[in-house]
């Protein structure tokens, strides 16, 4: 077996973009809820639920900080907006304008992922995003990023029905370049993207940042050595995976 594509989740991997969202939610809640500063439960909660869909966590904002009457008030009558879908629109609007601009996106910039990117790209092997963020943003902080001409395609959330750790999104994108599971390798950031892979029978790394390292440390269903917590060591763990996956027992 050899290796013929690399897919890359974005957010948390390529670019510590949860950071910034964190910190858009902190300040909508501080909009909507008239307090004096931004508010740092919104980051705290942020944290918690790092890694699931854009409903997840605007539910569980929405829930946990009281923002429901808040919201009825700033819901589009038009569109019929659920509470979820006016928060998401808020915080997305305040992220772009405020949070994820391209100097914001550039200055957490994780390189050692974005230049894996360009190697296996260099390389010959096919390269793909998929990601819990819409097509369009992912696109847009990519073409930031610089490497959106490295990408042979970008697959958003909504090309998928069932968000990670669902396989789905990881089966529809090896689908669409060509690849089959044990010809891919997928590089993610937290426990939720690792079950996404597993499930989809593929091999993965995951680079931890600091939103996701000690989650990975603690969860025991993980195996540890495809886990790069240093990024120094981040190619050692890919030229081992790379090994692994064309290990013919008896050869």
């Amino acid at each position: 077996m050899v290796i013929q594509a690399f897919i890359f989740d974005l957010d948390g991997t390529l670019v510590e973009t949860e950071q910034l969202k964190a910190h858009a939610y902190a300040a909508v809640a501080q909009e909507l809820l008239g307090l004096d500063a931004p508010d740092d439960r919104a980051v705290e909660l942020y944290e918690s639920v790092v890694g699931t869909t854009d409903e997840g966590v605007a539910n569980a904002m929405i829930a946990a900080l009281g923002l429901a009457p808040a919201l009825a008030a700033q819901a589009a009558p038009i569109d019929n907006e659920q509470p979820w879908q006016t928060l998401h629109r808020l915080r997305m609007h305040a992220y772009q304008e405020r949070f994820g601009t391209p100097q914001g996106i550039r200055q957490r910039m994780h390189r050692h992922n974005v230049d894996l990117v360009k190697e296996q790209r260099a390389a010959g092997r096919r390269v793909a995003v998929a990601t819990s963020s819409f097509t369009d943003e992912a696109r847009r902080v990519l073409c930031i990023l610089g490497i959106l001409d490295d990408l042979e395609d970008v697959v958003g959330r909504e090309q998928v029905t069932h968000p990670k750790p669902h396989p789905e999104i990881y089966l529809a994108t090896m689908e669409r370049l060509g690849v089959a599971p044990h010809e891919t390798v997928v590089i993610e950031d937290s426990p939720v993207g690792v079950t996404a892979a597993e499930a989809a029978e593929t091999h993965w790394i995951c680079v931890a940042n600091q939103w996701t390292a000690e989650p990975l440390r603690q969860n025991p269903a993980i195996d540890q050595q495809w886990v790069v917590y240093d990024p120094a060591d981040l190619h050692t763990v890919v030229e081992k995976r790379m090994a692994f996956a064309s290990y013919r027992p008896g050869e």
